[in-house]
């Protein structure tokens, strides 16, 4: 490692700043209504000395933001003196099932509401005022006289209020987002309500119950219809608590529960934690099985309020069970028999929302594999079945030896060795088991990192964490998991709030039946006519929510006459939800068209409501053309969808490397099961096309996400529209109008044909074609390549220029192992600063030619690819710049044409391992490639695209323009700085087979080279003030956009007076370079140095410690500098690294930043470019 710095750059240690220890942070409004305010002088200073605290302390600060936002704050049961983050419940956690003062319901019901108005639920300050009067007024009128719990005092106790379908489902949605418990919160806004409060008795809430289960599992999916997709979070939410009352029960704790029986000789067959349970629900009437074991399923019992409870058995699609397997150790396992429930159903904890109390809503959703694993199957108070995994591996066996005779006997040491391993395969086999059985299930690593995510973005938006209970949320499987090293979270407590009952519901009906007079018999009697399959004629909620009509089709599902008997077939319970995709309700001659988006960002949702904006325009003029009324995300597709006389239109962004957007991956899991299950395939099949929202700065990733969704739209037997797939440019293309335009020229007219047309819109592939399963057609694909060559022809006409290759330093002759500084003249272009290149590094005459002999075809014959004439390139032209020679061809279904010229077969497996040019000449030596016009164009439309390289730009124009000699500066700089202002200057880090870095830059250089300017994330550094500092990272190539910005600021200072310079700022600069490419930075570096645009300096070479530049970032004593800069002076950040540097670097700072907001507290401060 070799550090410069100057005399200005020396590092000064800021004092830390300190929390007191003193001072104390109110968990919200105080909720006792006898309190009385603090007023006059003393409140004065109360306020002075918490704005004090709040100022010197910023875990102060975020409670402080936290209280603000949330009007009402519950007790989370800790003290200034004694803390409660080490239980697993706390002692003073609040419950539901009591009675309130009518103050604290008020306060509550205001709170809710003012959380509504927050989230723009409503559309005036009147209507939130008139809302908010007429729930006072509701709660004034059904308040009473009764005991206050928290008091036991008697007093006024509030009443309930109404909410509606939409308030409630908010409130479900909030609670859950607020529950310190759950690690799964970044699902809370998928949350749907089946609301039953309809339901007042007993046997219709358990008939309803089940019903309903029944038609939110399907398959092994919790979700709302019957189609297999991934799972949805479902709460069925039974009528409120009323006054003096206990409101509605259930006694299992979850719907899917194992009996625990107690044995003669004290052991436990089953579950332990259920003996209780089992114990009162055999004195309820229920017989157990002759034959008992340890997975016999207990029957539900609910108990409405004012009623006695109802029991019914658990149909047996809802009992099937998960066996446990491994898939490498399948004997071992077998002997196991383990197994466990397809899903988790939560009962015994209710919503405490606005002041009411919801004391039966059943939660379902799905399992993570550690709650399995790690908890029910292995604690010692469960199932305890680690010592049997033990057994069965043969782990124990391993290390029996003298005085040793089995795991109880073995040191510590090795006991939690065996039990660690134990642990790790039964969590695996449990994840592969549900995998296998097609039954849906998160991961920890997955559910630790993506309420990471889910928290960090709430933070950035909100300035304050979500509430979490650490002894809840650290995994099992400790450090490796990223949760665990968050540290603590903040402890509070906000309403909305899931909450448990003040009451066991066991003890409660105890305390009743001996009030209701109900003896044993009269119970069996009445449970044993529950005790038969349920009737399925159930009564129908007045808030059930049906599906959202087409603007075009206005059906709904039938209900007879009295609005209160239907059956499941003529009411499906469909999960409240603003969007649902098109029904086959829709007129068979009618075209049906949907518009879904899928992304990590936002440009592809804006994008998305264009397209919609068109769509509904056209449909306005087109008759035979419905469309869904709502853009959603791609993750809400039902297979449903994808039926014949739909049309999907699809707009996809990719994420990381060219991955699928989480909402996204729903989808892509349906497609796979759609594709392994044949008979899921219509006959008659739905059309498509997507809009592929890249950027081809990055060419390996370009369209990744849209490549994948389009490849799996066509497996399942999709009809490609206008191509299929439309590769969209951000580099180019940087606004949603920009975006669409182009496609929606190709797209609008085939749409409209079709809808014209509709009747027609049918597949004529025979029922036994589809038997072998849907085999996309070749004439798609030619169509969708010749789109992406027209996209081609578009832009070299449009975009492209020649630019020729001036100078490499150093000679690639020297054999450099470093990064190449590669100087370009543009001619008559001019670029803008801290921008990109993108070349294209077109294929060499002489492979062009080889590639033209091996087909036979002249170089001068146009190639038709259905573009206008004059836009035809000929095949010289088409091998040079539009397809890539060096690539193996993206598809082979043509070879099937020339096989029967053959007497040896060709190998496909041969030539997917050949480059397309070696592939051509392959089957010339051959003697098979054709001579036929149309075959020869199918062919060279299978090749791939060539896609350009991108480079960010290493010069500034400025500098060029106006750089003085200095005599202080070495000739050896001077002629690595000096050139021309039509010159401009990229980095290049070489690659051994590199189309650009090797090929193109060796000797001789190329006479011409193509390329285009696009723009760069790293442009937005140039709107930082001149007086804030600026602190850089940048490794390798990355150092191009730096050396672009060190020359344009050196360029300004020539122009600036002394008085005009005393105000700006110095670069820090954090630079990890290769050994190699010190001499061919340093130029720049002292140069910057010596005019005082840069003020600190810290490279960091390869070294064999593994020492990376941002280890050097939170080093002491920087780590403190770097934070007053940032915090204190109101600094920027500019990181230009690798990918993997790039996420090491964002939790360096990460670590610096975390007291006061992370790096997502820096807002527009922040920018950087990853390639």
């Amino acid at each position: 490692m070799e550090q410069w710095s100057t005399e200005k750059v020396g590092l000064h240690l800021a004092p830390s700043s300190i929390c007191s220890s003193e001072s104390s942070v109110s968990t919200g409004p105080s909720t006792d209504p006898t309190s009385s305010p603090i007023d006059g002088p003393e409140k004065k200073e109360l306020e002075l000395q918490e704005r004090s605290n709040i100022a010197r302390c910023p875990v102060t600060k975020e409670f402080q933001l936290a209280r603000d936002r949330h009007p009402v704050l519950a007790s989370t049961g800790c003290t200034t003196e004694f803390c409660q983050a080490g239980r697993a419940v706390h002692t003073d956690e609040p419950r539901i099932g009591e009675n309130r003062a009518i103050e604290i319901i008020e306060k509550e019901a205001d709170g809710f509401l003012q959380e509504l108005r927050l989230e723009n639920f409503f559309d005036t300050d009147d209507a939130f005022t008139d809302r908010r009067d007429a729930v006072l007024k509701e709660i004034k009128t059904g308040a009473s006289e009764g005991l206050i719990r928290e008091t036991q005092q008697h007093g006024m106790i509030g009443g309930n209020w109404h909410q509606t379908a939409a308030e409630l489902e908010f409130g479900i949605r909030r609670a859950w987002r607020n529950a310190r418990k759950c690690i799964m919160r970044s699902h809370s806004d998928e949350l749907k309500l089946c609301d039953l409060r309809d339901i007042t008795s007993s046997a219709n809430m358990a008939r309803e119950l089940v019903r309903s289960m029944r038609e939110a599992f399907n398959g092994g999916n919790v979700l709302p219809t019957g189609e297999l997709l991934s799972p949805i979070h479902i709460v069925f939410v039974f009528p409120p608590r009323r006054l003096d009352s206990r409101g509605p029960m259930i006694w299992n704790h979850q719907l899917l529960e194992f009996a625990g029986y107690e044995m003669e000789d004290g052991s436990i067959l089953g579950d332990p934690n259920s003996v209780a349970l089992t114990k009162a629900i055999i004195e309820l009437g229920w017989e157990p099985p002759s034959s008992r074991s340890r997975w016999d399923m207990l029957p539900l019992v609910v108990m409405a309020e004012g009623d006695v409870p109802a029991m019914i058995e658990v149909p047996s699609e809802l009992a099937k069970l998960v066996e446990i397997r491994h898939p490498r150790y399948g004997a071992e396992f077998e002997k196991l028999d383990l197994k466990w429930v397809a899903f988790p159903a939560l009962t015994r904890l209710g919503f405490d929302i606005g002041g009411v109390q919801y004391t039966a809503a059943p939660f379902i959703g799905w399992f993570m594999d550690a709650e399995i694993g790690v908890r029910d199957l292995a604690d010692t108070f469960r199932y305890n079945a680690l010592p049997e995994v033990a057994q069965a591996l043969g782990l124990v066996e391993a290390t029996v030896g003298e005085g040793v005779e089995g795991l109880d006997d073995l040191p510590e040491y090795e006991r939690l060795s065996i039990l660690s391993r134990s642990q790790q395969e039964l969590t695996y086999a449990v994840h592969w088991s549900y995998q296998q059985a097609k039954v849906s299930m998160s991961d920890t690593f997955t559910a630790s990192m993506k309420w990471c995510r889910y928290d960090d973005a709430f933070k950035a938006r909100n300035g304050f964490r979500l509430p979490a209970d650490p002894y809840w949320l650290a995994p099992p499987q400790g450090s490796i998991v990223p949760v665990w090293h968050r540290g603590g979270a903040p402890n509070y407590q906000p309403k909305p709030m899931i909450s448990r009952h003040v009451q066991d519901p066991l003890n409660a009906w105890q305390r009743e039946k001996g009030k209701l007079g109900v003896v044993s018999k009269t119970l069996y009697i009445r449970d044993a006519i529950l005790l038969k399959p349920p009737n399925l004629q159930v009564r129908s909620s007045s808030n059930y929510c049906v599906p959202p009509t087409c603007e075009t089709c206005h059906t709904q599902p039938a209900i007879d006459a009295s609005g209160c008997q239907v059956t499941p077939d003529a009411l499906r319970f469909q999960a409240s939800s603003k969007m649902r995709d098109v029904q086959d309700r829709t007129i068979p001659s009618r075209l049906s068209l949907a518009v879904y988006f899928c992304s990590a960002g936002t440009f592809a949702e804006k994008v998305a409501m264009k397209l919609h904006d068109r769509v509904r325009h056209l449909a306005r003029s087109v008759p035979y053309l419905s469309f869904c009324p709502v853009v959603t995300s791609l993750d809400q597709m039902e297979a449903s969808s994808l039926r014949p006389g739909s049309i999907v239109l699809l707009v996809v962004s990719s994420t990381g490397q060219g991955e699928v957007p989480t909402n996204g991956r729903r989808f892509i899991r349906m497609c796979d099961e759609m594709a392994g299950n044949r008979s899921n395939i219509p006959t008659t099949s739905f059309r498509y096309a997507v809009y592929g929202n890249g950027d081809s700065r990055y060419a390996a990733t370009y369209n990744g996400a849209a490549t994948i969704i389009e490849q799996r739209l066509r497996r399942i037997g999709g009809l490609a529209l206008a191509g299929g797939l439309f590769q969209g440019d951000t580099a180019v293309q940087n606004t949603a109008l920009q975006a669409l335009s182009p496609w929606w020229t190709k797209l609008q007219p085939v749409i409209q044909d079709l809808a014209t047309d509709s009747p027609k819109l049918r597949r004529t592939n025979s029922e036994d074609d589809y038997g072998k399963g849907p085999v996309p057609d070749l004439k798609d694909r030619e169509v969708e390549a010749k789109a992406r060559h027209g996209v081609r022809s578009q832009q070299l006409l449009r975009d492209y220029h020649d630019a020729g290759v001036i100078n490499v330093n150093p000679s690639f002759r020297e054999r450099h192992q470093g990064t190449y500084l590669v100087t370009l003249d543009l001619g008559s272009v001019s670029y803008q600063d801290m921008s990109c290149i993108q070349v294209l590094p077109v294929n060499a005459p002489a492979k062009v030619r080889r590639a033209l002999r091996a087909l036979g075809v002249s170089g001068s014959t146009e190639i038709s690819l259905d573009m206008p004439k004059t836009h035809n390139p000929c095949y010289s032209a088409f091998f040079t710049e539009y397809v890539d020679l060096e690539m193996p061809f993206n598809d082979l279904d043509w070879l099937h044409s020339l096989d029967a010229r053959s007497i040896t077969p060709v190998s496909e497996e041969k030539l997917r391992l050949l480059t397309s040019l070696e592939a051509l000449e392959h089957l010339h030596q051959m003697g098979l490639l054709p001579t036929e016009r149309e075959l020869i164009i199918s062919i060279c439309l299978a090749l791939p695209l060539l896609h350009p390289r991108t480079y960010s730009i290493a010069s500034s124009m400025s500098h060029a323009s106006f750089r003085k000699t200095s005599t202080k500066i070495s000739q050896r700089i001077k002629a690595t700085t000096t050139r021309n202002a039509n010159q401009l200057e990229i980095l290049v880090k070489p690659f051994s087979d590199g189309r650009f870095s090797h090929t193109s830059l060796s000797s001789p250089l190329p006479s011409r080279l193509r390329f285009r300017l696009v723009a760069s994330s790293a442009a937005s550094i140039l709107t930082m003030p001149a007086t804030a500092p600026l602190i850089i990272v940048a490794t390798g190539a990355g150092f191009a956009a730096v050396r672009c910005l060190l020359q344009r600021r050196l360029a300004a200072l020539r122009f600036l007076s002394s008085r005009d310079q005393s105000g700006v700022r110095g670069i820090s600069l954090f630079l990890g370079l290769k050994p190699a490419d010190v001499q061919l930075f340093s130029g720049i570096l002292n140069e910057a140095a010596a005019a005082g645009v840069l003020t600190r300096m810290t490279l960091v070479s390869s070294n064999d410690q593994k020492i990376r530049v941002h280890d050097r970032l939170v080093e002491e004593g920087t780590k403190e500098r770097v934070k007053e800069m940032i915090v204190q002076e109101n600094g920027w950040v500019f990181m230009c690294t690798n990918l993997e540097a790039a996420k090491s670097t964002r939790e360096a700072f990460g670590e610096i930043l975390e007291a006061d907001g992370g790096v997502e507290a820096m807002a527009g401060r922040w920018v950087e470019e990853v390639f």
